[in-house]
């Protein structure tokens, strides 16, 4: 019985340490699992930080860009008198004309006839079109 006595206890201490290598276990997993959780979370919170920073790097960016186009658009709108305006086309005086009276002058009457050869006629390119030969 002396043996079967031993052999029991040694089954449970083997049981035992069996029980505590699995608790180790489990807790050392405990462990690895909240470190990946907490690595995870600060590279999420590093990703954050830096798109905020890209984000704001951006909008400044876009800013000082609208800033130095409104600096543009008043430097012209400086410039713009002093370049002078073009003139416009003057009416020359008008030529003294000649008046010159008489019966004969007035009294003469100008018939219109028709015209010999009709207008040309022009197509959409600009080019004069042959009138037809037999005129009908």
């Amino acid at each position: 019985m002396n043996a079967q006595q031993r052999y029991e206890e040694e089954i449970e201490a083997a049981k035992a340490t069996q029980r505590e290598l699995q608790h180790t276990e489990k807790l050392l997993k405990q462990k690895e699992k909240e470190d990946n959780r907490l690595k995870r979370e600060r590279k999420k919170e590093e990703r954050g930080r830096l798109k905020a920073v890209k984000a704001a790097e951006a909008a400044e960016r876009k800013a000082q860009k609208q800033r130095d186009k409104e600096a543009r658009d008043a430097e012209k709108a400086v410039q713009l008198p002093q370049r002078g305006k073009r003139k416009a086309s003057q009416v020359g005086a008008p030529s003294k004309k000649q008046k010159r009276g008489g019966a004969a002058a007035r009294g003469r009457r100008v018939v219109h006839g028709r015209s010999p050869s009709p207008q040309p006629t022009y197509n959409s390119r600009g080019r004069k079109i042959a009138p037809r030969k037999k005129l009908g």
